[in-house]
């Protein structure tokens, strides 16, 4: 009986695309760090408060509130941890025979993660500005040891998207201010898992696939903010979801035991369904040193309901349901200006995920995330600002209860996940 590439193909796309490790991101695999300011106060009214040119990602409408032209360059160094526990995952051949599936439990899969970002915002005259942004704006990175007890549903996996985003921004009125921009998209996805050998799961018998592939699109962002008093702002903020048809290769090396023994290699291509992203937030001044802050953030996930595979192979052709739900994020945080050179901050925020217990796999060992986060500022001049943060992220413990199928036999795997992560910070800016 054949070990069809169908299944590989399928699996090799959607565990990771749909699934990402909940240590190292925000909701599913969107990456929240795009702003070294924002991260110290947990992202609490970034479409509000537009301090710094990283408006330009969160509310382009913010340029218009910025005192002048700006320069923004900062990078984020994120320290993920994730643990597995196989509680009797289990292997049944194509003769109904069952065996325990076994190995190490996986040591943390994830090195430390730099996430650089770039923002530039210039006047072009008393009400209109123009900005670019630069940042991967979703994101995964991890790999197993070859005898990890679920590696039949996960070994390797590296996806990016990085997002350029040019920019404008009007300000119709004195207190009314709209802005957009184009997402010009890359994403590159590198994928490999096991194939289980009909005999049963052994390490040394075991296959192999390896998917690459790769895509660009095209996105839109929206944005409004308004003054509603001299000391009150609220922003509302919308980002498109960008749908890539990632086109690539997939490389199948046979079990020991398989049918064939040489390589299999086929062309495909699957939809990526990114979510879109709609937020609301408030920023309010409530003297000359405390500032308020408060944002909601919406996630279309359900965009995301299945991987379908199409190849010049009929046999690499497959659907797998993601069954992902819509979430949120829920931030509140606060800055206070210590004296002209010095500005703290901090915040708090729950981030729930858009995974489901019958569908989480060890490509995203998620659940929701509680972030506890400080930053500070140091303006040596008035045009220079040094900006400084650090988040720790709570990852909530979570089952995993998922099936894999081959034509050798079915993986059913129990058992469990939790993580944490550390970020650290740092940006420099710079205004004209």
């Amino acid at each position: 009986m054949p070990v069809r590439p169908r299944h590989l193909a399928a699996a090799a796309i959607a565990a990771p695309l749909g699934l990402a490790p909940a240590t190292v991101l925000a909701a599913g695999f969107y990456l929240q760090e795009q702003g070294v300011t924002g991260l110290g106060r947990a992202y609490a009214g970034e479409a509000a408060i537009a301090s710094d040119a990283s408006t330009i990602y969160f509310n382009p409408a913010g340029m218009t509130r910025l005192e002048s032209a700006e320069v923004q360059a900062g990078a984020h160094l994120l320290f993920p941890r994730s643990s597995t526990r196989n509680d009797g995952s289990r292997f049944t051949n194509a003769n109904g025979q069952t065996s325990p599936v076994e190995g190490s439990e996986g040591d943390n899969p994830y090195d430390p993660t730099p996430l650089p970002s770039f923002y530039w915002a210039e006047p072009q005259s008393d009400r209109v500005w123009l900005g670019f942004g630069l940042g991967t704006h979703f994101g995964l990175k991890g790999e197993y040891d070859d005898d990890f007890f679920a590696r039949y549903d996960s070994l390797e996996t590296d996806l990016r998207v990085l997002n350029l985003q040019p920019s404008i921004a009007v300000q119709v009125s004195d207190r009314v201010s709209v802005g957009g921009g184009i997402d010009l998209q890359y994403a590159d996805a590198t994928l490999r898992a096991a194939i289980p050998d009909p005999i049963g799961p052994d390490p040394a018998l075991d296959g192999e696939y390896r998917l690459e592939g790769d895509s660009w699109d095209v996105g839109y962002n929206l944005g409004v903010l308004i003054d509603l008093a001299d000391t009150t702002r609220l922003g509302l903020h919308y980002r498109s979801g960008v749908t890539h048809t990632l086109k690539g290769t997939a490389r199948v090396s046979m079990p020991e035991n398989g049918p064939i023994s040489r390589p299999v290699i086929a062309t495909g291509e699957a939809d990526l369904k990114l979510p879109d992203i709609a937020s609301a937030a408030l920023s309010h001044r409530f003297n000359e040193r405390w500032t308020g802050l408060l944002q909601y953030t919406w996630f279309k996930w359900s965009n995301f309901d299945e991987i379908a595979v199409e190849s010049n192979h009929p046999l690499a052709e497959q659907e797998l349901e993601q069954d992902y739900r819509n979430s949120y994020a829920l931030a509140i945080g606060a800055e206070y200006e210590l004296n002209p050179a010095w500005t703290l901050r901090g915040g708090i925020q729950y981030d729930r995920t858009p995974t489901r217990d019958s569908h989480r796999s060890t490509r995203t060992p998620d659940g929701d995330r509680t972030w506890l986060s400080l930053g500070a500022s140091w303006h040596p001049s008035e045009r220079l600002s040094v900006d400084l943060g650090y988040s720790y992220v709570h990852v909530s413990s979570e089952d995993i209860e998922l099936t894999r199928e081959f034509d050798t036999g079915t993986v059913e795997y129990s058992g469990s996940t939790r993580g944490r992560v550390n970020i650290l910070s740092a940006g420099l800016r710079y205004r004209y």
